[in-house]
């Protein structure tokens, strides 16, 4: 299944699957097949029926989710070795967020049908799945967290270092623009702008064309201790 060994040792070291038993890994990557998505390309949307969960094998997928006034507004970014997809699954329900390729995207999917499969052989399985949710949770409540932090520069920052763990990146940049990340950090394009190059000035980080490259994660993560 694997044409890159690359891929199976990228998923394999997932935080998620990292810490999950070799026959649950081994069983869970025999389930998938390859779905690839071209930037821009949505792997699910917003009120869709959960149809299995996707792996990230490379690029990027962008999350968002609806506003009461029905707008919708970027959640977060992530790339290789990201699972989603599991919520609604196991819940029997509509999909809360929309997934959509930020570049062109390599996924393994994981189809409804062959993880209730997976779960009938294997019951004592759905603690791992339920691991996966429990993941994902913890990284919602720690982007919740963070917008709750006072200060523009500080929540930037914040939400920086978070996206440079997760991002596909190219030479150490991370692909996102300035409206996507305003949004991400909940301030005017304006207001985002000036503190991007306030950070700039201090050396802190590199600004390119619809990407952000971290320069000093050490000095950047004390600015926000201090």
């Amino acid at each position: 299944m694997f044409d890159n060994p690359g891929d199976k040792q990228l998923l394999l070291g997932s935080a998620w699957l990292s810490a999950r038993d070799a026959r649950f890994q081994e069983d869970l990557l025999e389930c998938g097949v390859k779905k690839n998505f071209e930037t821009g390309e949505a792997l699910y949307h917003f009120g869709d029926p959960a149809n299995g969960v996707y792996g990230v094998l490379d690029g990027a997928v962008q999350i968002t989710a609806p506003a009461d006034d029905g707008q919708e507004f970027v959640v977060h970014r992530q790339g290789g070795g990201f699972w989603i997809g599991d919520l609604a699954l196991f819940a029997g329900a509509l999909r809360l967020v929309s997934v959509v390729a930020t570049q062109d995207t390599r996924t393994l999917f994981l189809s409804s049908a062959r993880v209730d499969r997976l779960i009938r052989d294997n019951p004592e399985y759905v603690r791992d799945f339920y691991a996966l949710s429990h993941e994902n949770m913890q990284t919602a409540l720690r982007i919740m967290a963070n917008l709750a932090v006072t200060g523009t520069e500080k929540r930037l920052v914040l939400r920086l270092l978070h996206l440079d763990e997760g991002s596909s990146k190219s030479d150490g940049w991370i692909i996102v623009s300035q409206d996507e990340l305003a949004e991400m950090v909940a301030v005017s394009p304006p207001t985002l702008h000036r503190t991007l190059h306030r950070l700039v000035d201090m050396d802190l980080i590199e600004l390119g064309y619809g990407r952000v490259r971290l320069k000093d994660r050490r000095k950047l993560i004390a600015s926000c201790q201090s």
